[in-house]
């Protein structure tokens, strides 16, 4: 009686793990995300660099619209959702399962920032401040952060460093990952300078750690929760 328990506990928790995988419940979850700092950004200056750069790309490819960037992300989940041959369900266990997981898995986001900022000083738990608009802006932006940026790097990111090593060079596919989250963390620190901040090594080793436990976290639990742990954290932020 108690090994069925266990193998039902087992395959239930399998099926889990599986179901925040799929792209149709990682929309489904991302979607209020997404539509939430979309309308934010109306209201307030979208100062979010990762949809304006989307942009310009799209727009050189001969598209431009001010939420185009926002369709990107929804087209490539329901493309994803289609080449996958996947049935049009969408899990609300999984999908609420997520969020509760963002949660437990931003933890350890701030437990480095912690630690990084008393072995190096880096100021990435600094407070955001200002008034109650100041405020929301920077809670908004840490959602629309957390969703673009983690579409940038680590779908976009490891999904294009994955296909040219091992589907074009045919490279072994654990060292291929370990590749990729090295490189898209780098570039995900370095991206963070562009703009007016002056560069700064501690910042630039806190946030490369963090990618590279963001890249984990997609390749191990999902795209919806590593959008969920990003934007969680940088809220945790913003309140602080």
């Amino acid at each position: 009686m108690v090994s069925k328990k266990k193998s039902r506990f087992r395959k239930s928790a399998s099926d889990y793990l599986a179901q925040t995988h799929r792209p149709l419940n990682c929309l489904a979850f991302v979607l209020p995300l997404l539509v939430a700092y979309e309308v934010g950004a109306v209201f307030y200056s979208d100062r979010l660099l990762a949809p304006q750069h989307l942009g310009v790309v799209l727009e050189h490819l001969g598209v431009a619209a001010r939420f185009l960037p926002a369709g990107l992300i929804i087209t490539v989940l329901l493309a994803w959702h289609i080449i996958n041959r996947d049935k049009w369900h969408i899990d609300a266990g999984a999908v609420g399962g997520t969020l509760v997981e963002s949660v437990i898995e931003m933890a350890p986001l701030v437990g480095l920032a912690i630690l990084t900022e008393r072995i190096i000083g880096s100021a990435s738990l600094a407070a955001a401040g200002g008034a109650d608009q100041a405020q929301a802006v920077e809670i908004l932006t840490g959602i629309g952060a957390g969703i673009y940026e983690e579409f940038l790097f680590r779908l976009a990111g490891i999904g294009l460093v994955m296909l040219i090593l091992v589907d074009l060079l045919k490279a072994p596919k654990k060292p291929s990952a370990v590749l990729a989250v090295v490189a898209t963390s780098v570039l995900f620190s370095l991206y963070h300078f562009i703009g007016p901040d002056a560069f700064d090594f501690r910042l630039f080793v806190f946030r490369g750690i963090a990618g590279a436990y963001l890249a984990t976290l997609y390749i191990a639990r999902g795209f919806g929760v590593a959008v969920g742990a990003h934007a969680c954290y940088n809220v945790v932020v913003s309140l602080m």
